[in-house]
């Protein structure tokens, strides 16, 4: 019989799914809460006779339930849960570990499987996260900053005088905007781009030039082209992340 996994990485504002099938990446995108149910059952009928393992990582306990509820009664189908059922055992000097999220712990874990360390992990989400880990595969800290759309959003409703309800901006026209759209398109991309340029130097002052800066998440894209100091894009990061680590814990 053959084993199929998909990973769902349930963020604050989406879900990211990846479809795999012998460590082969076969489907990657984004869907909505609701429609989840709908994937699986499609991804369910793509295969017949297939087990199908499926791995969860969640910030919003109420979808982990959801969807638990709506997956546990079919047929052929694992279900496991990161941080429950699949354990993520990761180095670590925080301080208070069981208020660190879920897409962190996930995101790290992979990211010290998959990467030469150090590594500086950037998460590009309705948060910004910077995760630093040591030569030695510890994870010593990080940071949270708004995301890009959650301040872009934030500008529009809190200035009387601005557009609102505008979309995040997938480019700039030029470095100076002419009408105020153009001005706060430009200052979110050239904006963000430069605070992330100047936090991987300081970063690097700290803990050396070597230090590896992966970006990912549903912004990381769309920010590359506005920084320099970034080594690698994988918007899959996430989705790869649970595969190894249903690959260490539950796939043996």
């Amino acid at each position: 019989m053959i084993k199929r996994v998909l990973a769902i990485d349930i963020g604050n504002t989406a879900a990211t799914v990846g479809f795999y099938e012998a460590g082969r990446l076969l489907d990657f995108g984004s869907v909505y809460y609701n429609d989840i149910p709908k994937y699986v059952n499609k991804c369910i009928k793509s295969g017949r006779n297939c087990h199908f393992d499926i791995v969860i990582s969640s910030v919003i306990p109420k979808i982990t339930d959801f969807l638990i509820c709506n997956l546990q009664n079919i047929k052929r189908i694992t279900v496991w849960v990161a941080g429950e059922n699949l354990p993520i055992k990761i180095k670590h000097k925080y301080i208070k570990y069981n208020e660190l999220g879920c897409d962190r712990k996930v995101n790290i874990y992979g990211a010290a499987k998959i990467y030469r360390l150090p590594i500086l992990i950037i998460d590009y989400g309705t948060a910004i996260t910077f995760d630093y880990v040591n030569a030695k595969g510890v994870f010593k800290g990080g940071m949270i900053i708004p995301g890009p759309e959650t301040a872009f959003r934030a500008l529009g409703q809190r200035a009387a005088l601005l557009p609102k309800e505008l979309p995040l901006p997938k480019k700039v026209k030029s470095f100076l905007g002419r009408t105020t759209k153009e001005c706060m398109e430009t200052g979110i991309l050239e904006g963000y781009g430069a605070m992330t340029d100047e936090l991987i130097r300081r970063f690097r002052q700290r803990f050396g030039k070597k230090l590896r800066v992966l970006a990912t998440g549903g912004f990381a894209g769309i920010i590359r082209p506005y920084t320099r100091n970034i080594d690698t894009v994988d918007p899959k990061h996430s989705v790869k992340s649970l595969l190894a680590l249903w690959r260490e814990r539950a796939g043996k």
